[in-house]
Order: structure tokens, then C-alpha cells, then sequence
């Protein structure tokens, strides 16, 4: 099992980068070592974002809130939730693989 935070990020032109990170469940000492590291990571990313898509990044995928429910926290239109969180998905995307390029 992965979190849900662990999607693919793609741009407009259809690259893609991942970070995987396993559930927390059954995970020997250094498989939990790893997983720990990886969200951290991911933590890093997210923590580079513009604090409008921090947020939405943090309640899409880290509190697992649909866009309806995001969008009613917000009191946002739905359709300015999906767009900036497309926007939020292309920066981490970006975000991703520029480290991994360097990596």
C-alpha cells in the first residue's frame, strides 16, 4: 500500500515523476526508516510551495479531503480548487524532478 500523496505528479506535456512512499503497516525497522525519509521529503516539497497550494496539497492528499470537501473549507468556487491544485501539481512536479535530476 502507498499513501495517497504518492500519485504520480505530471506536467501539461505528460512527463511524469514519483516519489513512493509505503503505508505504515507491516514495515520492517529499515523499510519504516526509508518510508520515514521519503515523507519527510515529500514534507520538504510541499513546504517550497506558495502557502495557497501548501494547503491545498495538505488537505488533498495528505488529509485526504475530496475536492467538494476542500472546496467548502475554503468556501472556494470547486472549479478554483481543481485548477489550483493542478497548478500545485505541476510545481511539485517540477519541484521532484529537478531534485532527482541532481540526485
Amino acid at each position: 500500500n502507498t499513501l495517497s500523496i504518492e500519485n504520480t505528479f505530471t506536467d501539461d506535456d505528460g512527463g511524469s515523476v514519483s516519489i513512493d512512499i509505503q503505508d505504515k503497516g507491516n514495515l520492517d525497522p529499515q523499510e519504516e526508516a526509508i518510508r520515514l525519509q521519503k515523507e519527510e521529503l515529500m514534507q520538504v516539497f510541499v513546504n517550497m510551495l506558495p502557502p495557497k497550494y501548501q494547503k491545498l496539497v495538505r488537505l488533498r492528499y495528505f488529509h485526504e479531503l475530496s475536492y467538494e470537501e476542500i472546496a467548502a473549507e475554503l468556501e472556494a468556487p470547486l472549479g478554483t480548487v481543481k485548477a489550483q491544485l493542478h497548478r500545485a501539481r505541476e510545481l511539485l512536479y517540477d519541484l521532484v524532478k529537478n531534485k532527482k535530476e541532481h540526485i
